[in-house]
């Protein structure tokens, strides 16, 4: 982690002193830093958006009502999809500490200034006791989050006076991931801080997208047989209607194979024979991207396979399709590329 230690350790000795981090870390803001006219501006917005109230999940898996009376200023921001839909919507400069991003150079390169200026990053969590002294007013995070084992439940933060925000398809009390609730956290993001335009234009511009690749499909009358795997040892693991790329999948026009297994042999995928073939790559295997794609285009037995002949084998970055955010919409130009090469090729595939 770039500078990491001396990060933290320095924002340690801050808040031991009761000073705050932002004394000491440079903020960033859209366009510099802005003028008091800007200020007063902006102040007078938030007076006539708020309050507002969303519907939040709590970590006994139920949905309930939050109301915010400003916007938040001290954010503690867990998992990829909640940095960076945090950055999208020009808000990382309320962000204390960023979590569970493995290196930087898998945000996008328009975020990266704006996380480099964050007090606190790295993969790992925080304990609970250091996220308290950082004192924070929101804790945006996944649903494991909010666990014994990790930052406790929500009603302890609720307690204290601290927000939370769980992302829905995170939670296992979710019977099924979609498209649908992913932008739907994207636009509660957007109200929470004051943000609903941004956020409005980033989920058009994904609908856009799968837009178009339905309209595809209803022009040809063609549904591209695709198949989405998670390679584990010699078993490849199938991620199904219920998940979040599956729903993608659909929501795109194509068919979706083996929608209700959880496990293929290699056998089966012969047989099954998919136009395109997403494989699924984990946070710690990202660097190994190239590995995994050559275990299926040099194994003998596939040479027969449509999406092995016409190369139609595509990444998936797990933060493109698990809880993604804003960054659903690389999940969907991945998937785009796979199902409608022609139609998706100027989307650069995942590197």
């Amino acid at each position: 982690m770039k500078y990491g230690f001396y990060k933290i350790g320095l924002a340690l000795l801050l808040l031991a002193l009761g000073l705050p981090l932002s004394a000491c870390y440079p903020i960033v803001r859209e366009g510099g830093f802005p003028s008091a006219r800007s200020q007063r501006a902006a102040l007078q917005q938030d007076a006539a958006h708020y309050p507002v109230t969303v519907t939040s999940m709590n970590s006994r898996g139920d949905m309930e009502e939050e109301t915010f009376d400003k916007p938040p200023e001290r954010v503690v921001a867990v998992w990829q999809n909640s940095i960076e839909t945090l950055l999208a919507l020009g808000v990382g400069d309320r962000i204390v500490a960023g979590m569970g991003i493995p290196n930087e150079k898998y945000l996008r390169p328009e975020y990266r200034s704006q996380y480099e200026k964050i007090p606190y990053t790295s993969l790992q969590n925080l304990d609970m006791e250091t996220i308290t002294m950082m004192n924070p007013d929101i804790i945006v995070g996944w649903y494991s989050t909010f666990s014994a084992r990790v930052l406790l439940d929500t009603d302890y933060w609720h307690e204290r006076g601290v927000r939370t925000y769980i992302s829905v398809n995170s939670s296992s009390k979710e019977p099924e991931k979609t498209v649908e609730n992913e932008y739907r956290d994207i636009l509660n993001m957007g109200k929470i801080f004051n943000r609903e335009e941004k956020a409005r234009k980033i989920v058009d511009g994904m609908k856009e997208q799968v837009g178009k690749a339905q309209a595809e499909a209803k022009a040809t009358g063609r549904h591209p047989r695709g198949l989405i795997v998670e390679l584990q040892g010699k078993s490849l693991t199938v991620y199904g209607k219920k998940t979040l790329a599956g729903n993608i999948l659909e929501s795109m026009g194509g068919e979706l194979l083996v929608p209700d297994s959880r496990e293929i042999s290699k056998e089966q995928l012969i047989e099954l024979n998919p136009d395109a073939l997403f494989v699924v790559v984990i946070e710690n295997n990202y660097d190994k991207a190239d590995q995994i794609l050559s275990y299926f285009y040099d194994e003998k037995a596939f040479d027969s396979v449509n999406c092995v002949r016409n190369h139609r084998i595509c990444v998936l970055p797990l933060y493109s399709i698990y809880s993604a955010g804003v960054r659903m919409s690389d999940g969907i130009n991945f998937i785009g590329k796979g199902l409608y090469p022609d139609l998706f090729r100027d989307q650069p595939g995942f590197t």
